[in-house]
């Protein structure tokens, strides 16, 4: 568009900005920021919710979050942009603060995705009982009716603090079938606080749920496996092997002058893999001479 000599409107820069964030594209977020500053878009509300969201996704909190003080008007998609932003870069306690700053300095009430943010910082924070106060207050308050994904953050928050009891009980009043992940948090917690008779219970309900949904046998067998229990994983594997289940390998990338250069788990996946590791014997090599 640009080489064509057709000048971008506010509309194009928002929707390439979001591609940059689904990509984790920093380079060429950048590159978009730029232009916009260039054409006098910076002030648009929503090219800066999109510079928001693009700088946060990205892993640069910190320009996110300078964009969002100089806003000087706010609405729900921005304060959902900055609360999901800090929240998932493992800024916590800072999401909870904006979460509290909405409530006292705006009339904008929040959404099922603020209160999954919400949810996940009281989780990582060990704040159990303001984050089931949050929870209660979904549904008496705003009127938000939760899903799996805020019944499975409830879950996961009960499970770290150790509170395994509870949450095998919250699991039980659960109005809504409970996710594979719910059950997978609190084999987890059971894991970390050595309670094997209610991990077993919960390996066993977890196993039932993945005759229903295979994909359950993924997070069955990582559970068996993070525990030590070597046999338990590989009879699982031989399951989703029979069954044709196949789990997808894990993924990386980065960006370097403009291309993005992806990472599987399986050897030989980049094109250059083979000059890569090359260079890391080389890098090897020197740094056992320093030794």
């Amino acid at each position: 568009m640009i080489l064509c000599g057709e000048q971008p409107s506010k509309s194009s820069f928002s929707s390439v900005l979001r591609s940059c964030a689904s990509l984790a594209s920093l380079e060429r977020g950048k590159y978009a920021h730029a232009k916009a500053l260039k054409l006098g878009f910076q002030r648009d509300i929503f090219v800066d919710t999109a510079l928001l969201d693009m700088y946060a996704k990205s892993g640069e909190i910190t320009s996110s979050v300078r964009i969002f003080n100089r806003m000087k008007n706010k609405n729900d998609i921005v304060w959902t942009a900055m609360i999901q932003g800090l929240a998932e870069n493992g800024f916590a306690e800072e999401s909870l603060q904006r979460f509290e700053e909405m409530g006292n300095a705006s009339s904008i009430a929040p959404n099922e995705l603020i209160f999954l943010s919400v949810l996940f910082a009281c989780s990582h924070c060990g704040l159990v009982d303001k984050g089931i106060a949050h929870f209660n207050s979904m549904e008496r308050v705003y009127g938000i009716r939760p899903n799996q994904r805020h019944y499975t953050c409830v879950v996961d928050m009960l499970s770290r603090a150790g509170r395994l009891r509870e949450a095998e009980e919250f699991i039980a009043s659960m109005p809504c079938q409970p996710e594979a992940n719910a059950w997978s948090a609190l084999l987890s917690g059971c894991r970390t606080y050595g309670d094997e008779e209610l991990g077993s219970r919960a390996s066993e309900r977890l196993a039932e749920l993945a005759e229903a949904k295979p994909g359950a046998y993924v997070l069955l067998s990582n559970s068996y496996a993070s525990g030590g229990r070597w046999v338990d994983a590989m009879n699982t594997r031989d399951v989703m092997s029979r069954k044709g289940i196949k789990k997808s390998g894990g993924c990386s990338w980065m960006e370097l002058r403009n291309r993005v250069h992806l990472f599987y788990s399986q050897d030989e996946s980049h094109d250059q893999w083979r000059e890569m590791q090359w260079i890391l014997q080389l890098l090897n090599t020197e740094r056992e001479s320093y030794l």
